[in-house]
C-alpha cells in the first residue's frame, strides 16, 4: 500500500505540474520570444525548443527530486491510510496521458519507417564525403529529405539529381547534413511523445526556424547562398510536398519557402553580426542564485511538499 500511495502521489504532482506548464508555455512562448530576441535562427529554433520541452522536464524533475524523496523520508511505512480518489483519478490522467504519448510515438516511427522503407527500394549510395550517408532513391521518394530518428540518412531522388547543378546539389545536400546533424527529426519524436493540446503553433515556429538555421549552416557566402534558393526553386517545382511525419524534407512549407528564398537573395544584408543577446547575461546569475536557494532550503521543501501530499491524499 505504501509504494501505492507513492506512486498515485507522484503522478498526481507530475500530471499538475505538467498540466500548469504546458498551459503556461502554450500562452506565453511568443512573450518570451520576443524578451529573449534570439540573435540567430539556430538560436531561436533552439530557445523554441526548450519552451517546448520545459514542461515535461521541469515536471521530472520536479517530482522525481522533490516529490518522491518527500514521501520516502516523511511518510510512515506502517500506516495502511488508503491512496484516495484524487491522487487515484489524477494518477490515472497521467497515466493515460502518458500512454497517448507512447501510442502516437510508435505510431509515427511505424508510419515513418514503412514510408523509408519503400523509398529505400532500389536506392544507390551516392559519393558524398560526409559523415552522413546519402542514398540516391527513385521516382517514389521524396525530391530530398532527411530520414531516421537515431541513424540520420539523406534521401535525393533521381529528379532532384537530374535537375540540380552541381554546386545546387552540394548546398541543398549540406543544409540537409545539418538536419541530420542536429537529429531534428529525433526532436520531432519527441513532440509526439509530449502531447499536449494548443503547442502546434510552437512546434510550427520551431520548424520554420530549424529550416532558416540549416539555411545558415549550409550557406558561407552569396554564391552559396544563390545556389541554395535555385535549388529551393527547382525542388518546388518538382511536385508536391511528400514527406513522412519523421523527417524533414527539404522543403518544409510552401507558405515559408517564399520567406527563405527572400532572406538567401539578401545574404549578404541580413547577416548580424555574432554578438551574444545580452538579455541572456541575466539566465546564468539567475540560474546560479536559484540553485543556491533550492539547496540551501530543501529540507523545508521537503517538509511543505509533504503537508502538500498529504492534502492532497485527502
Amino acid at each position: 500500500m505504501f509504494a501505492a500511495r507513492c506512486v498515485g502521489v507522484s503522478l498526481a504532482v507530475f500530471i499538475l505540474l505538467y498540466v500548469f506548464l504546458s498551459l503556461a508555455a502554450s500562452r506565453t512562448w511568443k512573450w518570451l520570444f520576443r524578451i529573449f530576441r534570439p540573435h540567430s535562427a539556430r538560436s531561436a529554433a533552439d530557445l523554441l525548443f526548450v519552451f517546448r520541452i520545459l514542461p515535461v522536464g521541469l515536471s521530472s524533475v520536479f517530482t522525481l527530486a522533490v516529490t518522491v524523496p518527500s514521501f520516502l523520508l516523511l511518510e510512515p511505512h506502517s500506516t495502511d491510510e488508503a491512496i484516495g480518489a484524487v491522487p487515484t483519478t489524477l494518477g490515472l490522467c497521467c497515466l493515460i496521458l502518458l500512454a497517448a504519448g507512447c501510442i502516437r510515438a510508435i505510431a509515427a516511427q511505424r508510419r515513418t519507417s514503412q514510408a523509408i522503407a519503400h523509398w529505400l527500394n532500389g536506392s544507390t549510395v551516392m559519393e558524398s564525403g560526409g559523415a552522413v550517408p546519402v542514398f540516391r532513391t527513385g521516382t517514389a521518394a521524396p525530391t530530398f529529405t532527411v530520414a531516421g530518428v537515431c541513424t540520420p540518412r539523406v534521401l535525393v531522388s533521381e529528379a532532384a539529381v537530374a535537375t540540380l547543378t552541381s554546386s545546387e546539389l552540394r548546398a541543398a545536400l549540406r543544409h540537409e547534413m545539418t538536419h541530420a546533424r542536429r537529429y531534428d527529426n529525433l526532436k520531432k519524436l519527441l513532440f509526439r511523445f509530449v502531447v499536449f493540446p494548443g503547442m502546434s503553433k510552437l512546434e510550427s515556429a520551431w520548424s520554420e526556424h530549424t529550416e532558416m538555421a540549416a539555411d545558415d549552416d549550409a550557406v558561407s557566402c552569396f554564391r552559396d547562398a544563390l545556389d541554395l534558393a535555385a535549388a529551393l526553386i527547382k525542388v518546388s517545382r518538382l511536385g508536391p510536398l511528400e514527406s513522412a511525419e519523421l523527417t524533414t524534407p527539404l522543403l518544409h512549407s510552401s507558405t515559408a519557402l517564399s520567406a527563405r528564398i527572400r532572406r538567401l537573395f539578401t545574404w549578404g544584408q541580413v547577416q548580424e553580426p555574432a554578438t551574444h543577446n545580452r538579455n541572456w547575461l541575466y539566465v546564468l546569475p539567475a540560474a546560479t542564485g536559484t540553485t543556491i536557494c533550492l539547496i540551501a532550503t530543501y529540507g523545508s521543501m521537503l517538509t511543505r511538499m509533504h503537508t502538500v501530499t498529504e492534502w492532497l491524499v485527502r
